[in-house]
């Protein structure tokens, strides 16, 4: 169970999907980013706010708390993919 909030009320619960959208909607990442993109961030950065254990299963999705989420892509500095490398031999 999810710990509740400083107010003492149950957090407020995302998934992947609404995490999209309020990055996409609000003014954290310089290009738009997809629910599979956020979730490879959460696979793979080991500074992500929330553990596993913390993740609740709804019906075909992931929840998890936003609090963490949005002050983690707040203070996050963009990694992106970077330039693309192109072969020096041409091939």
């Amino acid at each position: 169970m999810p710990d509740a909030d400083e107010r003492g009320g149950i957090p407020e619960m995302v998934t992947f999907t609404e995490i999209a959208r309020r990055l996409n909607a609000g003014d954290f990442l310089p290009r738009p980013i997809t629910r599979q993109g956020v979730r490879h961030i959460a696979d793979t950065d080991p500074e992500w706010p929330v553990p596993r254990e913390r993740w609740m299963r709804i019906g075909n999705a992931w929840a998890m708390p936003w609090a963490p989420i949005e002050a983690f892509f707040r203070k996050r500095t963009t990694r992106g993919r970077g330039p693309s490398s192109k072969d020096p031999d041409g091939g």
